[in-house]
């Protein structure tokens, strides 16, 4: 039982951290707004507390502690601002966020009366919150550590004040269990918190990408091809859908076997995934050998794309030469069928796919762009 729980710790710890799938398929859409606001009121919490602790006996003492928990408390309504009206933030603006955040608390804590500074080390579960839900296993650890060595120091020093009979209302007893109890919510909770929200995460994900290249399917495809769309009808770019078919793959399977098949659909979705990575654009696989690509931008530079994906896709070096039939549709930023709405992204790939059909027809490794 031991070495079984061992071993998931272990496989916890070291799993890689996805920070772009957090980002994108935990934190935006309808949670976005959700998130900033309990981010922003958490970090406003903050600094309420150090307001009222600048008005108790058990708050800072002398000019010097005052003034740092005044500048403290400046920082904390700048980020709460930023967390509500900021732009979506990145992996660094996080990894900030945690280490300020502890590093402060710790550093305003420590001006506070013993008991104070046991009791204020609960401000240490918001930042635990942020690793939980954002951030590698590794670094809540890494807070985990931190929280603890400060609420078992924060103890120690109270229990003391309190065996030297310096305070009269607690006794040595109910510092260790406030202690302990502490530890546990801010300790123990988030790592299980994290454990939870990691495998619910990965079944969400299983569910939206295609198990063999790591793409999305037609599930996963749907949402991103409505936020490209959103994207570009705001910003008056082109934008193009294309439908990317292995020309012959039947032969390929019958030929060297479906193992062999699966190296090649692997291998085609590893130089898609290259060529739309540099156009911001979306890939899924939508079929045994069939891809849909979706880029904005600009309406010439889509259509090189296109003639690239032919292109590169059909190279002679390979193990298992294989060429593609792509269609296109184009969507211009001046067609008046942007005004139709998100009904648009059905009727593009339509036409995307008939587009492929008509280049198979005439033989294949070629591209048909068909404008709407």
């Amino acid at each position: 039982m031991l070495a079984k729980l061992a071993a998931a710790t272990s496989d916890w710890y070291r799993a890689p951290h996805d920070f772009g799938w957090i980002l994108n398929h935990r934190s935006t859409r309808p949670l976005t707004g959700i998130i900033r606001a309990v981010f922003g009121t958490a970090t406003l919490m903050y600094a309420l507390t150090s307001i009222l602790m600048l008005f108790s006996d058990l708050g800072p003492r002398g000019t010097t502690a005052i003034v740092w928990v005044v500048l403290v408390l400046a920082i904390q309504v700048a980020v709460a601002a930023r967390c509500v009206f900021g732009p979506i933030p990145g992996k660094k603006w996080f990894v900030g966020f945690l280490a300020f955040g502890d590093i402060l608390t710790t550093s305003v804590l420590i001006l506070y009366d013993p008991i104070a500074s046991l009791i204020g080390t609960v401000l240490f579960s918001i930042t635990g919150a942020l690793c939980t839900y954002f951030l590698s296993p590794r670094l809540l650890v890494a807070h985990l550590v931190w929280t603890a060595t400060f609420i078992v120091g924060f103890g120690i020093r109270t229990f003391v004040t309190v065996m030297n009979d310096d305070v009269d209302y607690i006794d040595g007893p109910a510092v260790a269990t406030a202690t302990v109890v502490l530890l546990l919510a801010t300790v123990g909770v988030p790592v299980f918190a994290q454990v939870a929200w990691t495998t619910l995460s990965n079944d969400a994900k299983r569910s939206v990408l295609d198990p063999l290249t790591g793409v999305y399917n037609r599930r996963g495809i749907d949402s991103e091809l409505l936020d490209l769309w959103q994207h570009a009808h705001s910003r008056d770019m082109s934008m193009a859908f294309m439908v990317v078919d292995i020309d012959k793959f039947k032969s390929v399977n019958d030929r060297f076997g479906h193992s062999r098949g699966d190296d090649v659909i692997v291998r085609v979705a590893d130089r898609l995934r290259r060529l739309v990575r540099h156009q911001g654009g979306v890939l899924a696989r939508t079929g045994g050998e069939e891809f849909l690509v979706a880029v904005v931008g600009d309406a010439r530079g889509m259509v090189d794309l296109g003639f690239d994906i032919v292109r590169v896709l059909c190279d002679g070096r390979d193990d298992i030469p294989v060429t593609v039939s792509v269609g296109m549709a184009l969507l211009r930023e001046d067609s008046a069928l942007w005004d139709v709405g998100t009904s648009v992204v059905g009727r593009a790939a339509r036409t995307a796919d008939a587009a492929m059909y008509r280049s198979k027809q005439s033989g294949g490794n070629s591209l048909v762009i068909d404008e709407i």
